[in-house]
């Protein structure tokens, strides 16, 4: 029992041993190397208890990394029929056909809303899909 309770210490000794280094990297501008140590433990430093100890440049930056491997995975995750839809969907703002362009986003409202989509739709689809609210924080593409 006693060395489980020194193991617990260790891991926490560890874990605060790590964040002063990725505190000191990010206090020393040395954002490459505190990006590798946030990058080898990101599931650990993701956790509050370990957050709350980042200076604000390490919580910044795993905000940075964490946005990034999430945008990441979306970009690898469009498929054939994904395209195919924002094809319909510029389709149908450029011919101004909006029963068809309402009835093809209720079924992909996700979709238009991912980041990597957003540079496929053409000018009318941003502005016709803004206007229809359909394109959650697009105010910032103006």
């Amino acid at each position: 029992m006693n060395g489980d309770v020194n193991m617990t210490g260790n891991m926490t000794g560890n874990m605060t041993t790590f964040i002063t280094k990725v505190n000191k990297a990010c206090d020393d501008l040395d954002f490459v190397s505190a990006r590798v140590l946030i990058e080898t433990n990101l599931l650990k430093l993701s956790e509050a208890k370990y957050y709350r100890l980042l200076n604000a440049s390490g919580r910044v930056l795993i905000k940075h990394v964490l946005a990034n491997s999430q945008s990441q995975q979306d970009r690898t995750q469009l498929s054939r029929t994904d395209l195919l839809t924002i094809n319909k969907i510029n389709e149908y703002c450029s011919n101004f056909d909006i029963s068809m362009l309402k009835r093809t986003l209720k079924n992909s409202f996700e979709l238009v809303q991912r980041p990597d989509v957003l540079p496929l739709l053409n000018n009318d689809a941003r502005i016709i899909l803004d206007n229809m609210g359909a394109l959650l924080g697009a105010h910032q593409v103006h």
